[in-house]
C-alpha cells in the first residue's frame, strides 16, 4: 500500500496485512545502496529531530551536542527508523555539525501529515486518583481521543496559556510512540514493525473544559499547549516493550513519577486497536497516557501559573523544558 492509497477490504481471510510497507512502497523513492545502511543485528542509536536555523526548517540527526542537517525529509527518516535502517552520513548529510545551542528544536512531527492519537486513563494509579472525575472502573478497552496538530508546541517553547480559555491548566507526562510504516488492521504480534521510535509528550489539559464537556476534545486541544520532543529516539536504540521512567517537575519539584511498564494497555494493543479502524501512517503519534500525580487531584488542587517552569522527562529519550506565560 502506498502512503496515499485507501485500505482495501478483503472478502476472505480477515485482513492480516503486513504491518510494514517497505520504503519504496511508502513513497520514499530516493532510497538506494548509497543512501542508507542496513546493519542486521546492530543497534543503531538515532535521534531524529526537526530544527529551525537561519529561518529554515529542516530534518536532522542529533549527535552528542551537534545535529547534522540531512538531505531527506523527517517522514523519510521515520520510515528508515521503522525499517531498522539509518541514513548514510557520507551521502545524505547536507550540512554537518550545527551546534544544538545554535538551533531551535521544533516538535518532531511531520508537518501537515501526522495525526496525534491520545490514550486516556492508561495507568492504574491515575485511574484510581481520578475515578470520581472520569472513569470509575479500570477500562476494559483503550480510551482513544485525538489532538489537533495545532495543539502541539516545540520542546522548549514558552507556553501561552490564556486565562480567558482556562484557569485550570494541568500537566501530564507521557511516552509518545512515533509511527514509521503504514499499517491497517495490524495484529499485535506485528505492531512493532510500525514503530519508528519514541518521544516525550506533555499533554497539558484545561481541566475545567475537560469536565464541563462530555467529550474531552476542547480541554485537550488548546492551541500550542502540548509540547512534544525534543526528538525521536529510534526503536533500535530503546528497544521494544520499553520500561522507562517518566518524570515531571514544576519549578524543580517532582509532581509525577511512573514507569511505562505500568501501562494498562501496552503499545501493541494500542496499535492494534487504532489500526483496526484507521490506517496508521508514517508521522502519526500515539501518546500512551499519563501516570498518577496530576495537579487537579492534589490537595489542594494545583494548576500551572505564570512563570512556572515545567520539565517533562522520559528516561533514555530526553527532557522538554517549557516556561508558562499566563495571558489574560
Amino acid at each position: 500500500m502506498s502512503f496515499s492509497e485507501a485500505p482495501t477490504a478483503r472478502k476472505r481471510n480477515p485482513i492480516r496485512r503486513s504491518t510494514y510497507d517497505p520504503p519504496e512502497r511508502a513513497g520514499v523513492s530516493w532510497l538506494g545502496p548509497d543512501r542508507f545502511h542496513h546493519r542486521p543485528g546492530r543497534r543503531t542509536p538515532v535521534r531524529i529531530a526537526r530544527l529551525i536555523s537561519n529561518g529554515r526548517t529542516m530534518a536532522g540527526v542529533v549527535n552528542d551536542s551537534t545535529v547534522d542537517e540531512v538531505d531527506v525529509t523527517l517522514r523519510e527518516l521515520l520510515v528508515l527508523a521503522a525499517a531498522g535502517r539509518e541514513v548514510n552520513p557520507g551521502q545524505a548529510v547536507r550540512e554537518r555539525g550545527h551546534q544544538l545551542d545554535d538551533v531551535t528544536l521544533a516538535s518532531p512531527l511531520v508537518p501537515d501529515a501526522g495525526r496525534v492519537f491520545c490514550v486516556g486513563i492508561n495507568y492504574l494509579a491515575h485511574q484510581q486518583e481520578s475515578a470520581d472525575a472520569f472513569v470509575a472502573d479500570v477500562p476494559t478497552k483503550p480510551i482513544i481521543f485525538l489532538k489537533n496538530p495545532s495543539a502541539m508546541a516545540s520542546p522548549h517553547a514558552d507556553l501561552h496559556l490564556w486565562a480567558s480559555v482556562s484557569t485550570s491548566f494541568d500537566w501530564e507526562v507521557e511516552l509518545g510512540v512515533v509511527i514509521g510504516a503504514s499499517g491497517y488492521r495490524v495484529q499485535r504480534d506485528q505492531a512493532w514493525d510500525l514503530v519508528a521510535g519514541y518521544t516525550v509528550v506533555n499533554d497539558i489539559t484545561a481541566r475545567d473544559l475537560q469536565q464541563e464537556h462530555v467529550q474531552w476534545c476542547l480541554g485537550k486541544n488548546v492551541e500550542h499547549a502540548t509540547p512534544v520532543g525534543p526528538w525521536v529516539v529510534s526503536r533500535n536504540e530503546i528497544g521494544i516493550d520499553p520500561d522507562l521512567e517518566l518524570t515531571l517537575r514544576v519549578n524543580g519539584e517532582v509532581k509525577q513519577r511512573g514507569r511505562t511498564s505500568s501501562l494498562i494497555f501496552d503499545i501493541p494493543t494500542l496499535i492494534e486497536t487504532i489500526s483496526r479502524v484507521t490506517t496508521l501512517h508514517p508521522g502519526d503519534l500515539i501518546a500512551t497516557g499519563t501516570p498518577a500525580g496530576v495537579g487537579f487531584k492534589r490537595t489542594p488542587p494545583e494548576f500551572l501559573r505564570h512563570g512556572d517552569v515545567v520539565e517533562t522527562t522520559v528516561e533514555g529519550i530526553g527532557t522538554l523544558c517549557n516556561r508558562v506565560v499566563a495571558n489574560g
